[in-house]
């Protein structure tokens, strides 16, 4: 059946306004596969689309952000030119907490426990030969890349250190002796690295661990300084 228009009443505004709307809608419907097959064509690259279920995108080196046991025991003492310390290793292994906290304090950790177990040498400053105190926290200084220095004696190192007190000495800052190669040798004759929890690391005979709160080394403390580490 034909339906003759001539008699059909007029539209109201509200009812103009839903046949637009209504027929945008449409234009859109109809016009999105369009759409969507030019960009197929025209603007798809395989090479811009990520795989959500890729392990890659999701999975990372657990080691490469590993914190290191940075400790003594397991460790003996080494010959180096043919010279190899007789005198015992302490057991200390340093908290993860502490070279979790300071990534300079890691590096320099990293660095100097390749060499524990090292004989003393007096005046060697390098694996090859051994180290004396102040050629080991000189080398680790620098091989790390916390801190550039010439070649240092343990007053040399005091000069350029600022003295730091007691309670707020931290973990890299340098711990400084007096007396240690006897009473008639003034000023200071001995340095370290200092650890936390008392201890310290130091070319020592061997170079290892030592407790900063013994008889051998409470009463020999002159100093601790800190290095001008940016």
């Amino acid at each position: 059946m034909i339906r003759n228009f001539k008699n059909t009443e007029p539209m109201t505004p509200k009812q103009a306004i839903a046949l637009l709307i209504a027929m945008i809608l449409m234009s859109a419907f109809f016009s999105a596969p369009h759409a969507l097959a030019e960009m197929e064509e025209e603007d798809f690259d395989a090479a811009d689309v990520v795989i959500l279920d890729d392990p890659a995108f999701f999975l990372f080196d657990e080691d490469e952000y590993a914190i290191p046991v940075i400790s003594s025991v397991g460790k003996e003492n080494v010959k180096i030119s043919g010279v190899k310390s007789k005198g015992v290793l302490v057991k200390y292994t340093i908290p993860e907490r502490l070279l979790e906290a300071d990534p300079t304090f890691l590096s320099l950790m990293i660095e100097a426990e390749k060499y524990i177990g090292y004989p003393y040498v007096y005046g060697a400053a390098n694996p090859n030969t051994g180290f004396d105190c102040s050629g080991f926290v000189c080398w680790v200084f620098n091989q790390s890349g916390v801190y550039k220095t010439k070649r240092l004696g343990a007053n040399g190192l005091y000069s350029i250190c600022t003295d730091i007190p007691r309670e707020e000495v931290r973990p890299g800052d340098l711990v400084f002796f007096e007396k240690t190669m006897g009473a008639g040798v003034k000023g200071i004759t001995h340095v370290g690295i200092y650890v936390g929890n008392n201890m310290m690391i130091h070319a020592g005979d061997p170079v290892g661990f030592a407790d900063l709160k013994s008889e051998q080394w409470a009463k020999k403390i002159y100093a601790f300084g800190r290095l001008p580490i940016d």
